[in-house]
C-alpha cells in the first residue's frame, strides 16, 4: 500500500498538469452550455475569450477556434450568433449535442432594425440639400392626394378557399404538377384581385390584362406587371415604371433609391420564390406564405411607390431640374452596418445605358422644349448606336418596329422618327413637324404600354 502510494505521489506532477487542463475544459464547457443557453453577453464573451486566450489555442483545434470566434468577430449578438453555431457543432461533434437558445438571433434582428436606421438617418441628412429644393418644387406645384387605407388590405383575402391538403410535398408525376400549378394560380388570383387591384384602382390605373395595370396622366404612363413564370407556376416578377408615353420603359427616371430600392423592396423580393415557383403543394402553410407576400407586395406599393408617382404629375415635373438632382443624390444607398457595402446600388459601376434609351428620352424632350441641336444630338447618338445591331435585327424580324414585345427596336423606330423632322429648314414647319410626329409615337406607344388597342404604323 505505502509503495502504491509512492508511485502515486511519483506520477502526481503530471496527472496534477492533467488536472488542470480538465480543469480549464471543464470551465471551458460551462462557458459553452451558458452560451448555447445564451446566457452570455457579448462583452463577457470576448472579455472570456481574450484572457483564456494562450489556453483555448491549447485546448481547441484551429477549425473550433475558426467556428467559435471568426476572425472578424466583433462585440454584437450578429457574431455572438456565429459563436453560438460554432458552440453547438463543437458539442455536436463530441457526440453530445446541445440545444441553443433563439435569444442571440432576436436581439441580432433588433441590433440590425437600430443600425439600420441610425444608417438611413444619416443617408436622409446627407440627401437633405437635394431633398428639400424637390420638396419646395412640389409646394409650388400641388397634385391631388389620394386617401386609401391599403392596411385594410393586409392579411388573408376575404373569401379565400380553405387551404386544400396534399398527400404530398413535392409534385413527382404530371398529375401533381399540374394540381400544384393550379392551386398556386388561385391562390395568387384572391390576392392580386384582393389587395394589388385596389391599390391600382386608388390610383386611378386600369387593368389591361389579367395581371397588368396600367394609367395615363398628361403626357405621363404608368405601369404594374406581373411577369408570369416561364415554366409555369406562378409570377417570375413585377415590372412597374412610370414614364412619358413616347419612351420605354428602360433608360428613364426612377424613384429615390429608399423608394425603389430600399426596405420595402428588398423585403417584397426576399422569398420571392413562394410566389414563382409551381413545383411544390400549396398547403396551408404554403397559402399563409403567399398571403404575406402579397402583403409585402401591397406594403411596397401602397406605402410607397404609388404614393411618389402621384406627386408627378406632368413631364414638366417628370423632367424637373430638383427631381433629377434628388434623383441623383439618392441612386446609392448607405454602407450597410454589417455588410459595409451599400444598402442598393442598381448600377454598382457608372456604365453608359446600353441601349442609350437615355439619349432618346432626353433627346425626344428637348425637342419639345425648343433645345433642338441638343435634342438631334441626342436621337442621333441613340441610332447610330443601335444601327449595325438593328440592320441584322430587321432581316430577321421585319415588323420588330411594331412588336411590344421588341422595345429596342420601337425605340429605334421612334428615334428615327423624330430625326426626320432634322431635315425641314423653316423653324416653325420643324417644330409643327415635331408636334406631328410625337402625337403619331404617342398614338402607337398607348398600344406599346397597354393603354389602348392595337395600332398599327408603317
Amino acid at each position: 500500500m505505502r509503495h502504491e502510494r509512492r508511485l502515486s505521489v511519483c506520477s502526481g506532477g503530471k496527472k496534477r498538469g492533467g488536472r488542470i487542463r480538465m480543469g480549464f475544459q471543464d470551465v471551458m464547457k460551462q462557458m459553452f452550455l451558458r452560451i448555447a443557453a445564451g446566457d452570455v453577453e457579448p462583452e463577457e464573451w470576448e472579455t472570456w475569450w481574450n484572457s483564456n486566450r494562450l489556453k483555448l489555442e491549447e485546448t481547441l483545434n484551429r477549425g473550433d477556434r475558426g467556428r467559435i470566434m471568426p476572425a472578424l468577430w466583433s462585440a454584437n449578438y450578429y457574431w455572438m450568433t456565429k459563436t453560438q453555431g460554432g458552440v453547438a457543432y463543437y458539442f455536436h461533434a463530441q457526440g453530445r449535442p446541445v440545444k441553443t437558445s433563439g435569444y442571440y438571433e432576436e436581439k441580432a434582428r433588433e441590433e440590425e432594425i437600430r443600425d439600420r436606421q441610425k444608417a438611413m438617418e444619416v443617408y436622409h441628412r446627407k440627401t437633405a440639400p437635394a431633398r428639400r429644393p424637390w420638396e419646395e418644387y412640389l409646394e409650388r406645384h400641388p397634385t391631388e392626394s389620394i386617401s386609401f387605407d391599403w392596411k385594410s388590405l393586409l392579411g388573408t383575402p376575404p373569401g379565400q378557399k380553405p387551404a386544400k391538403v396534399f398527400g404530398y410535398k413535392n409534385a413527382r408525376t404530371t398529375e401533381q404538377w399540374k394540381e400544384c400549378g393550379e392551386e398556386l394560380k388561385l391562390r395568387l388570383k384572391e390576392n392580386l384581385q384582393a389587395k394589388i387591384a385596389p391599390a391600382a384602382k386608388a390610383y386611378g390605373m386600369k387593368k389591361a390584362g389579367p395581371k397588368t395595370f396600367v394609367r395615363e396622366r398628361n403626357g405621363l404612363v404608368s405601369r404594374i406587371q406581373f411577369i408570369g413564370y416561364f415554366r409555369g407556376g406562378g409570377y417570375e416578377a413585377i415590372i412597374c415604371y412610370l414614364c412619358p408615353i413616347y419612351a420605354i420603359q428602360y433608360g428613364i427616371l426612377g424613384l429615390p433609391g429608399h423608394v425603389s430600392q430600399g426596405e420595402y423592396f428588398q423585403k417584397m423580393h426576399n422569398g420571392w420564390g413562394v410566389i414563382e415557383y409551381g413545383g411544390e403543394a400549396v398547403d396551408a402553410t404554403a397559402v399563409e406564405s403567399i398571403n404575406g407576400k402579397f402583403d409585402d407586395i401591397l406594403t411596397f406599393l401602397a406605402d410607397g411607390m404609388l404614393p411618389e408617382w402621384q406627386k408627378i404629375d406632368s413631364l414638366e415635373t417628370y423632367f424637373a431640374k430638383e427631381r433629377r438632382d434628388y434623383l441623383k443624390a439618392t441612386e446609392k444607398g448607405p454602407n450597410d452596418p454589417r455588410t459595409g457595402r451599400p444598402m442598393w446600388d442598381p448600377d454598382g459601376e457608372e456604365k453608359p445605358d446600353p441601349w442609350r434609351a437615355d439619349d432618346y428620352l432626353f433627346g425626344v424632350w428637348n425637342l419639345l422644349t425648343g433645345k433642338e441641336a441638343e435634342g438631334y444630338a441626342r436621337l442621333e447618338e441613340c441610332v447610330r448606336h443601335n444601327s449595325d445591331y438593328m440592320k441584322d435585327h430587321l432581316k430577321e424580324f421585319p415588323n420588330a418596329c411594331n412588336d411590344p414585345r421588341n422595345p429596342i427596336a420601337v425605340m429605334y423606330r421612334n428615334a428615327q422618327l423624330f430625326l426626320e423632322t432634322k431635315e425641314i429648314p423653316d423653324a416653325q414647319e420643324r417644330q409643327n413637324a415635331i408636334r406631328e410626329t410625337y402625337e403619331e409615337v404617342c398614338r402607337f406607344m398607348r398600344y406599346y404600354h397597354g393603354l389602348a388597342k392595337k395600332t398599327e404604323r408603317s
